[in-house]
């Protein structure tokens, strides 16, 4: 008999620690994945038109939701891993798998690249180059975040034995901490020069992201709000304080500057710090809502866990899709459509072709072990 023959049908799948998988994590894994696409092809529009636009009000702000995608992976991170107390080898085997996906990726770009540009014979075996380009991070730009995740794994341990040692008040007091200083801080100095951090200090410590692991860690604990109107409010309030920084920053900077402020990667925005916060607290209690009997794994579950568990790889495959896609459908689209419904039908179209590429390569086995 399998190992697979041994579990009850409507067994709640588990997680490597035997505990049932949590849905709300996994529904956030696939908002945060889209939000991803979103982030890598929204900017054509709003940066083609003008605030007199009604264009351009609605990419803003559909720009400024995308950008919650890296903080809700680290603060689902947060929430998922922050409470173990994982070993040397659980830490070395986490790292291997990001690593190995790393570079198994790595290498389809380098050969998608040398196809379109190079030639993919000899270039495809020029390893030495592939190794040279991951080294300088210059692979594909969308994977500077699987670097960053190597370094979140890497000192993980460290902060799960801060963790433990702190109570939720002291964890509180330092998730604020983190993110006065490593959000609220950079975004004053933009208004008042004497406040103002190095951009290049502020990104060596990222403290915004050491705040948004303690922050999802702490959502998860926090007992579920029972009226979802005010996180979905609250997102609201920060999506809009966005779109109003953006509109007095265009009106105050000199034309044809760089406007769109709030975008540093490693130094995320407060207001899109607080809608990342704000998403995983609705998540959290429209989960707790529909939870019902965990044990029990209905077809709406199963369909959760399934699309959850591709988010990695629909992360992986978007960049490539999405430079194969903008010549042939993105501008296509253009002719026929507004801009924002346009890129809107790009970025799905981007998304469930990357869905149903990353689904097919989980049915292989070792593939399903790395995605």
């Amino acid at each position: 008999m399998t190992k697979r023959a041994l579990c009850p049908r409507n067994a709640q799948p588990e997680n490597a620690s035997g505990k049932p998988r949590l849905l709300w994590p996994e529904a956030l894994r696939i908002v945060a994945a889209f939000l991803v696409i979103v982030n890598h092809t929204n900017s054509r529009v709003f940066q083609g038109s003008e605030p007199g636009q009604l264009t351009w009000h609605l990419s803003i702000l559909w720009y400024y939701l995308s950008k919650l995608a890296v903080p809700l992976f680290v603060m689902i991170s947060g929430a998922l891993l922050l409470p173990r107390r994982d070993g040397p080898k659980k830490t070395f085997l986490r790292v291997g798998r990001v690593l190995l996906a790393l570079l198994c990726a790595s290498y389809v770009y380098f050969l998608y690249d040398a196809w379109v540009n190079w030639g993919l014979w000899p270039r495809a075996l020029r390893l030495d180059i592939l190794l040279l380009q991951i080294l300088r991070m210059g692979v594909t730009d969308g994977f500077w975040y699987l670097y960053f995740y190597l370094a979140v794994l890497i000192t993980l341990p460290l902060w799960q034995r801060l963790r433990s040692r702190l109570g939720r008040k002291q964890r509180l007091w330092l998730t604020f901490g983190c993110f006065a200083l490593g959000a609220g801080l950079p975004l004053a100095g933009h208004y008042v020069p004497f406040l103002a951090v190095p951009e290049g200090v502020m990104a060596c410590i990222p403290l915004s992201y050491v705040g948004l692991l303690f922050a999802g860690d702490l959502v998860r604990e926090t007992e579920p709000c029972r009226r979802p109107l005010l996180p979905l409010l609250g997102l609201v309030g920060c999506l809009l304080a966005a779109w109003l920084l953006t509109w007095l920053e265009y009106h105050r900077v000199a034309p044809g500057t760089k406007y769109w402020f709030m975008d540093h990667r490693m130094i995320p925005a407060l207001p899109v710090i607080g809608e990342a916060v704000c998403l995983m607290l609705l998540a959290r209690c429209l989960g707790h809502r529909a939870a019902g009997e965990p044990e029990k794994q209905t077809p709406a579950r199963r369909l959760i866990l399934s699309l959850g568990g591709c988010a990695f790889g629909i992360y992986l495959l978007q960049d490539l899709l999405i430079a194969e896609s903008e010549h042939r459908l993105f501008v296509p689209l253009c002719r026929v459509l507004p801009p924002m419904a346009a890129v809107l039908v790009w970025e799905a179209a981007v998304f469930l072709v990357a869905l149903l590429v990353v689904w097919l390569l989980r049915r292989i086995p070792p593939l399903r072990r790395i995605l």
